[in-house]
């Protein structure tokens, strides 16, 4: 299970939770309470959610959607907007490239990871790979998967909105 990666899962079930996940933000505790309150671990570090979300049952998904929500509706009753923290990230990363006009280091890592997880894709298709070496190739392979989807999501836009509307049309279709 140390492929997991937790705080991904989140990203799905709980964008306002993922969103104070970023160190930056100094919410990280709370918003591991918050998901550790929605498995009944009140007092959770952060390796208590992680096998939790690893373990959940469709009942725990929900009270993790159930938590994120009280969590946004707890930081909208203080003034913090976590979209518009999201937003205002994007922003100042693509506002530093104007700025600075160096517009070949994103295209430079861009097409690194690229071609990284083409060539460990295909070093994986066409070859045996030693058993002593798969935790490693794996390990490898999920932090290209994570990069390439931060490189396609700086080039293409996120899912984020995308998973807001979801959240809205789930709503509007029960009730």
């Amino acid at each position: 299970m140390s492929d997991f990666d937790w705080k991904k899962a989140v990203t799905t079930i709980a964008p306002s939770l993922a969103t104070a996940l970023a160190p930056e933000l100094g919410l990280a505790g709370v918003a591991i309470r918050a998901i550790g309150q929605a498995f009944g671990l009140p007092n959770a570090i952060e390796q208590q959610v992680s096998e939790a979300i690893a373990k959940a049952t469709p009942a725990d998904l929900m009270a993790i959607r159930l938590a994120d929500q009280q969590f946004e509706k707890d930081m909208a009753s203080i003034g913090v907007d976590l979209t518009k923290i999201a937003a205002e990230d994007r922003a100042n990363a693509r506002d530093r490239e104007i700025k600075t006009g160096d517009s070949w280091t994103p295209r430079i890592l861009a097409a690194v990871v690229v071609v990284g997880y083409l060539s460990v894709q295909w070093y994986i298709m066409s070859h045996i790979v030693p058993t002593e070496m798969r935790e490693i190739v794996l390990r490898s392979m999920g932090t290209l998967d994570m990069a390439l989807g931060l490189v396609l999501g700086y080039y293409f836009g996120s899912s984020a909105g995308s998973a807001r509307k979801d959240v809205v049309i789930g709503r509007l279709s029960t009730g």
